[in-house]
């Protein structure tokens, strides 16, 4: 999304992008939730192959190479086709900065960040494979289920945890799962997550090696 304009008040800092009518991946998460919206497979796998296509466009094809800092699915937003658009670039960084804080919500920020204070376009990574989570099993990373024991600690171990236990379906939101035919595609779509949320950086995919993984699951 390009950036139209800001507006800096005395406490606070505006900016301006084109009007988005399908709102924020946040928002038609939390009406799936509700059931308010039905967002089947094939919208849910669309959503993260143009987030994925998003980073790459950054992180490779940009001419200075640019990291997001701040990826969350309040900064995605979602045309009529949930086609996704990447936001909030407001406090994006060039490649291997070093930062104090990271910009985006906890949950969504790679564990480096908080180590050595080093962002770097893995960080980028492990943001992206905590959307994955939410797109695919439907549950927000804050929620309380996962502080307990049987929640791991984070939405990323208990996937780890779910997987390793050879039980990776029952993470699938029930929202997906009567689509049999797919299940195939959505088990390994949890599988890209977990490894975008590999504790060390140097084990994540690159956004260009996501693209390719992902729309190899479907056709695009």
């Amino acid at each position: 999304m390009s950036l139209r304009a800001y507006i800096r008040d005395q406490d606070r800092f505006w900016l301006v992008y084109d009007y988005i009518p399908g709102g924020s991946l946040e928002d038609a998460m939390a009406r799936v939730r509700s059931q308010q919206l039905m967002l089947g497979w094939d919208a849910r796998l669309r959503i993260a192959v143009g987030i994925a296509k998003g980073l790459r466009y950054l992180h490779f094809e940009c001419s200075r190479r640019i990291l997001h800092y701040g990826l969350k699915p309040s900064n995605v937003m979602l045309d009529e086709g949930f086609e996704p658009r990447l936001g909030d670039f407001g406090l994006a960084m060039l490649e291997n900065s070093r930062l104090d804080t990271p910009s985006t919500a906890t949950h969504y920020v790679a564990p480096e960040c908080f180590q050595s204070c080093r962002y770097t376009d893995k960080s980028d990574v492990y943001s992206f494979g905590v959307i994955l989570g939410v797109l695919f099993t439907g549950k927000d990373p804050s929620y309380p289920f996962f502080a307990g024991e049987t929640g791991r600690g984070s939405l990323g171990r208990w996937l780890r945890h779910l997987q390793q236990a050879g039980e990776a379906r029952e993470a699938l939101d029930k929202g997906i799962l009567g689509e049999e035919m797919e299940e195939e595609e959505m088990l390994m779509a949890i599988r890209i997550a977990i490894v975008c949320l590999s504790d060390l950086p140097a084990d994540r995919p690159s956004s260009d090696e996501l693209v390719a993984m992902l729309t190899q699951l479907h056709s695009f």
